[in-house]
């Protein structure tokens, strides 16, 4: 097993589907294993940083992840509680997409611990919009209710997040148009009013194009988005990442933040950033 862990630790460029396949088959002989992984990471992460090779952190938590082990669920928001600029240097941008996941498919139902790790402002804002996140993929597993999700989220907005200029008003309102924002739109236009969002991943136009959409179908088309899914195959999750180097598969964009919306807003984000540009002037003059 020490043999088999060693020839994982460090990235050499070819993805080790055989050796994953094995332990993925003898799962229960790895996972203490890996939860001191885990343990280390956190508590040795100089030693990570120092190494730019070393990738079994990794592999850890997304089998853990898939393997359901809810003793890695307290581990993961110790580890993630690090300063962003050590966690990214960690594990790169995919805390970005996958975080979120990760917590659903670790949490049992520990809901409290997410919340407290939301609403820690002294956590990384990326990370706490992963917390965020968590919920919308609770919800599409069956595991939450929206009604629950809403509830929370109303209570974000009401006090339990710092009033102040951040971009995790962007990913709640993201959140927000992921479970269908038409109880949140009064809360979300007065973010927007207040000048607190960056409008660069969300704008207030957006928000209203969801609202378009019936409630229902955007709930149940959760669960057809892999985004908002529990891990479920660590191959086949990290397989086709650019760290390893197939020439055979494109590499996927592993940023979290709507796509589809930034290059369908693209334009008229600019029009609207050349127009207050236009109307400064204006005052000044």
């Amino acid at each position: 097993m020490n043999e088999l862990l060693e020839s994982i630790k460090y990235n050499n460029k070819e993805f080790p589907e055989q050796e994953l396949k094995y332990i993925i088959e003898h799962r229960e002989n790895f996972i203490p294993e890996f939860l001191k992984i885990l343990k280390n990471a956190k508590e040795n992460y100089e030693e990570i940083l120092e190494d730019e090779e070393y990738f079994i952190h990794i592999y850890a938590l997304y089998l853990l992840a898939e393997f359901k082990e809810k003793k890695a669920f307290s581990l993961i928001i110790d580890l993630f509680s690090l300063p962003g600029e050590i966690l990214y240097q960690m594990f790169g941008e995919f805390i970005t997409g996958d975080l979120c996941r990760i917590m659903a498919s670790v949490c049992g139902d520990d809901i409290d611990s997410i919340k407290k790790f939301i609403e820690n402002n002294n956590i990384d804002v990326y990370m706490r919009i992963a917390g965020i996140n968590t919920f919308v993929v609770l919800l599409a597993e069956g595991m939450i209710s929206r009604d629950e999700v809403v509830k929370y989220y109303k209570s974000l907005f009401q006090g339990k997040l710092e009033r102040e200029h951040s971009e995790i008003w962007s990913g709640l309102i993201n959140a927000c148009c992921d479970i269908h924002p038409e109880e949140f739109y009064e809360d979300i236009k007065k973010l927007y009013e207040d000048d607190l969002v960056e409008d660069m991943y969300i704008c207030l136009e957006d928000v209203e194009d969801v609202m378009k959409f019936n409630k229902e179908h955007v709930v149940s088309d959760l669960k057809n988005q892999s985004y908002h899914t529990f891990i479920t195959d660590t191959i086949s999750e990290l397989k086709s990442w650019a760290s390893f180097e197939r020439k055979d598969i494109i590499p996927l964009d592993r940023v979290k933040y709507k796509e589809k919306s930034k290059r369908d807003n693209k334009k008229k984000k600019n029009k609207k950033k050349q127009a207050k540009a236009s109307k400064k002037k204006q005052r000044k003059k």
